[in-house]
């Protein structure tokens, strides 16, 4: 059987809306209009990336969670890609808080008056990306929106002023150097 006949692809994950403090939203709408990337695909990308950074704490959460349902690494895959975490076995022992791993995102908020809604129908991830943003979202104990609203928000934060910025900056002025 050759690695292309069990590959997992990409699949879309449903979301239909996030949320944005409206100075994050001036900033995403004029980066758009900078970069000429759209809105959603910057979202895909601020998920990818975060899950990407943070894929040891996602790793160990997973394993956590699989042994604490008594399941295999592929049993767990399997359970989480096509039921996600409502699929999943109960625990079969009393789970013991401090051995959660520690949450990447328990910092971040979005706060809840004059924030921005935004529609969006999916984001495409890897099938492992897929399984780790649902698993967070379980842990995490917020809805879809509420999480990638807070992967957005730290994005944002950590990457305004180093990667954005200068670019929005360039577009307004010819002088660069």
């Amino acid at each position: 059987m050759s690695s292309e006949e069990t590959l997992l692809v990409a699949q879309d994950f449903p979301i239909s809306y996030y949320y944005l403090t409206p100075e994050d939203h001036e900033k995403v709408q004029l980066f758009c209009k900078v970069s000429g990337d759209k809105e959603s695909s910057l979202i895909n990308q601020y998920v990818r990336g975060f899950i990407g950074r943070n894929r040891n704490y996602f790793l160990e959460l997973a394993k956590f969670d699989a042994k604490s349902r008594g399941l295999s690494s592929e049993q767990w895959v399997d359970i989480v890609l096509s039921g996600g975490m409502k699929g999943m076995p109960p625990y079969q022992g009393e789970i013991i808080t401090k051995d959660i791993p520690g949450n990447p995102l328990s910092p971040i908020t979005v706060p809840e008056s004059g924030r921005v809604k935004r529609s969006l129908n999916y984001i495409t991830l890897a099938a492992q990306n897929i399984a780790f943003l649902q698993l967070g979202i379980y842990y995490d104990h917020d809805s879809i929106a509420g999480y990638v609203s807070r992967i957005a928000r730290e994005h944002i934060e950590r990457n305004w002023s180093n990667l954005y910025q200068s670019q929005v900056e360039a577009a307004q002025s010819k002088v660069w150097f």
